[in-house]
């Protein structure tokens, strides 16, 4: 008995209902972001898709009415299905009408002036020619600056001539387009500053690339990636005659692909990159290039970071760019990994120029190799960058990761064993 009364059962604890007040507090705590000021609230409903800011309309009617002041339009067809149809009033009608009602709706009822951002993707193929032309027909007559544009390359589109007669776009990025239609038409682009092709661009020819450049006078960021054509033998492939100014460019990302019998068209546009300060050549174009002689090559005043994807050593025309660049302070390698044949190598092998280049005695700073494999003609660049360059401050290898762990190791041992003319670098690995 005086065990249990020692210790009693617990009391059961009875939770009472949060009176009115609290409720109202707790609400209020709740929503105090509908508290904030307009300008606020519409720059939360920017990071959103068009799509989901509209959908906040539900939320209250402080809400209702903000997304049509959102300046960024972001359409994407891979969201699309039943939407909620943007109305002013404070009805809301649920519909199915799929995604080109939706934009047109949005389009019809947004009021914010200038567009900043207007994106566009319809990867299905879920919308017409004219629908896509009419959108962005809106968008460059509401002053838009930068434009993302991504299509189903199987399905043409003809995109409308004011979106390259724009003065106002100052970013455009291109996907799954074609552009074709440019010799239907001039170009001027007067804001233009960035410009991105991807890979997914059909031009045709490669007049149309000269065309667009041409069109570009402010140009300072420019990748082209596209490796479709399919009608080549215009003027540039054939004469090279064409008037191009690139003198804005400071940076270039260049991975077209182009056939032996337009070697003239590339060497024209690589030779108007001279002014850039940071430039990435890929693998497609390196293939091309790597038949140039050193007198194609144009000199590079003012490049300071050079990245060069192989797919096979080129390793002549790297001498070239590195004679021609003599400030160049950041390289970086990037190998596509080979397998080789019964453990032999089958890269050309690393010549020694008959002259160090200057950037590589004085200026080569930071130097990069990604996916090393230890072949010889690899071992021999690097021992070669290592004896010479005297200002070398950090320097990456990346050992391939197809690699077995015994070879990695024993490239480690290897290369950290090497003398280095800098006595302040450090190798690192990865």
């Amino acid at each position: 008995m005086a065990n249990r009364s020692a210790n009693p059962p617990p009391k059961r604890l009875h939770f009472l209902p949060p009176s009115p007040v609290a409720a109202t507090a707790r609400a209020r705590a709740a929503d105090r972001i509908s508290e904030l000021p307009d300008v606020l609230l519409i720059q939360i409903l920017s990071l959103l898709t068009t799509k989901q800011s509209v959908a906040t309309g539900s939320l209250s009617k402080r809400w209702r009415p903000l997304w049509a002041s959102v300046p960024i339009l972001d359409f994407d067809d891979e969201t699309a299905g039943p939407v909620d149809r943007p109305e002013r009033n404070e009805t809301k009608t649920r519909e199915t009408s799929g995604f080109s009602e939706f934009v047109y709706s949005v389009l019809f009822l947004h009021e914010a002036r200038p567009i900043t951002r207007f994106r566009l993707r319809c990867s299905h193929g879920s919308s017409s020619q004219r629908d896509v032309a009419t959108w962005l027909g809106q968008a460059v007559r509401r002053g838009v600056e930068q434009l993302e544009l991504c299509l189903s390359l199987s399905r043409y589109v003809a995109l409308p001539r004011k979106l390259f007669n724009s003065e106002t776009v100052v970013e455009m990025k291109l996907d799954g387009v074609f552009l074709t239609a440019l010799a239907g038409f001039s170009v001027c682009l007067p804001s233009l500053k960035v410009l991105h092709i991807g890979n997914r661009v059909l031009f045709g020819c490669h007049d149309y690339v000269v065309k667009l450049l041409a069109g570009c006078p402010i140009l300072e960021n420019l990748v082209l990636e596209s490796s479709y054509s399919d009608a080549c033998g215009g003027l540039v492939c054939a004469q090279g005659k064409f008037d191009l100014h690139l003198n804005h460019l400071v940076k270039a990302r260049i991975g077209f692909s182009w056939y032996k019998s337009c070697t003239k068209s590339m060497l024209l546009i690589f030779n108007f990159l001279s002014n850039v300060r940071c430039l990435s050549i890929l693998s497609a174009t390196v293939e091309r290039l790597k038949d140039a002689r050193a007198s194609d090559i144009p000199v590079f005043n003012n490049l300071v970071e050079l990245e060069i994807s192989f797919g096979n050593y080129s390793w002549d025309l790297l001498t070239n760019l590195l004679q021609h660049s003599q400030k160049l302070e950041v390289l970086t390698i990037y190998k596509i990994s080979q397998k080789l044949a019964n453990g032999q190598e089958q890269e050309p092998a690393w010549n020694l120029p008959l002259v160090v280049p200057e950037c590589v005695l004085s200026h080569l700073k930071s130097f990069c190799f990604m996916e090393f494999q230890g072949l010889d003609c690899e071992m021999d660049f690097l021992k070669y960058v290592m004896q010479n360059a005297r200002v070398m401050e950090t320097m990456r290898i990346n050992i391939a990761i197809s690699l077995d762990p015994q070879t990695k190791e024993q490239i480690r041992t290897t290369l950290t064993a090497l003398q280095l003319n800098s006595q302040s670098c450090q190798i690192t690995f990865d």
